[in-house]
């Protein structure tokens, strides 16, 4: 997939027309790329990124209507054969979370200012899985915005994400994110700062 096709398949992830998100991290990256292949002949899913990432793991990002994501996860679990190392399906993934999704293969991902009289919320997955679908229970579970992800480049395989919102909305958005991480065993820590500094913003 083109990076103009897949920044507009994107922008269509969390609606009605790409409701459903997979998302699979292999051990090995020659099995994660035979998947690739076995997802695409099983349904009609469109694949938003499949590729090593730092720790030699193989990472595998598919969307579509749920029938169809649901069908390609489960036939490529069936043949990862224990090469699976964490997967997470969402069928109705937060649409806040998709313009983040670019974090996996650039460097220089979107960003969101963060304002300063608002609280952040830090949250860090040993597991770019983790990250996925614990910011998606977080946004659910909370008003809270999105402004920051990382996602395994040049961090070791790990990831992070930032929130903002007013202070009770973050403590209840990073204790829904640590339940998801702590199920996925992929609880690094999570840190709320209220009014952060400014210059400090520019770092995150």
């Amino acid at each position: 997939m083109g990076e103009a096709l897949r920044r507009r398949t994107l922008h269509d992830v969390g609606t009605d027309q790409l409701p459903a998100l997979a998302f699979i991290e292999f051990s090995s990256i020659s099995r994660g790329l035979f998947l690739t292949d076995t997802v695409l002949k099983k349904a009609p899913v469109k694949v938003i990124a499949s590729q090593p990432v730092s720790s030699g793991k193989h990472v595998l990002l598919f969307v579509g209507d749920v029938a169809s994501v649901e069908a390609a996860y489960f036939s490529a679990l069936d043949l990862a054969e224990g090469t699976a190392v964490r997967q997470i399906l969402i069928p109705g993934v937060h649409e806040q979370i998709a313009p983040f999704l670019d974090s996996i293969w650039t460097f220089q991902p979107k960003l969101i200012p963060a304002n300063p009289e608002e609280s952040l919320g830090v949250v860090e997955s040993s597991t770019l899985a983790g990250a996925i679908v614990s910011a998606d229970r977080a946004l659910k579970m909370a008003n809270v915005q999105l402004c920051r992800m990382r996602l395994g480049q040049g961090i070791g395989g790990k990831a992070y994400y930032v929130l903002m919102g007013r202070q009770e909305e973050i403590e209840a958005a990073l204790e829904a994110a640590q339940q998801s991480l702590e199920t996925l065993e992929s609880f690094c820590r999570v840190d709320m700062i209220p009014r952060p500094q400014e210059e400090a913003l520019a770092y995150f």
